[in-house]
């Protein structure tokens, strides 16, 4: 189940990292943002019935250099339970943890939008799946080669 406060504290969060001062800024980014459950779908491909949470760090980056929309953001929880594919991490050893790459059907205009998720990690006192990173693949035959590669965990 998503979090009931998700899109407030993302906008809120957004906000400060637009106009917050350095000091704001740099406070903020050490922490944390819970989105809810992990969905069940992710269960089977090592993700535990941990929350999911992102960190600001990583959410300033997904703005600010790989320019996500905020509203695409605030949708995140409904892409997470509605993929259109789940592939296994191309760059990331399993040896490492389990990790996957979530395919939505959704693009901007640099190509599909894809989340890379990590699980299992630790975030202070507690465990949770992490939404590590949020991009365009701008490599249209990116799908072809990923199913070619055996990296495809999951389709609709």
């Amino acid at each position: 189940m998503k979090s009931a406060n998700y899109e407030l504290i993302l906008e809120t969060t957004c906000s400060t990292l637009h106009n917050g001062t350095e000091a704001e800024v740099s406070q903020l980014k050490a922490k944390a943002i819970h989105l809810g459950e992990t969905p069940e779908l992710y269960y089977p491909f090592g993700f535990p019935p941990l929350p999911l949470a992102m960190t600001v760090s990583d959410l300033d980056k997904m703005l600010f250099r790989h320019a996500i929309p905020v509203r695409f953001l605030k949708g995140i929880y409904g892409t997470l339970l509605e993929p259109k594919a789940i592939y296994k991490s191309r760059t990331r050893p399993a040896s490492v943890g389990a990790s996957a790459i979530v395919l939505s059907f959704e693009s901007i205009h640099l190509g599909p939008i894809v989340v890379a998720m990590h699980a299992d990690l630790k975030l202070g006192r507690d465990r949770v799946n992490m939404v590590k990173s949020i991009y365009a693949k701008e490599d249209k035959s990116f799908e072809s080669e990923w199913r070619e590669e055996g990296l495809l965990l999951w389709h609709r």
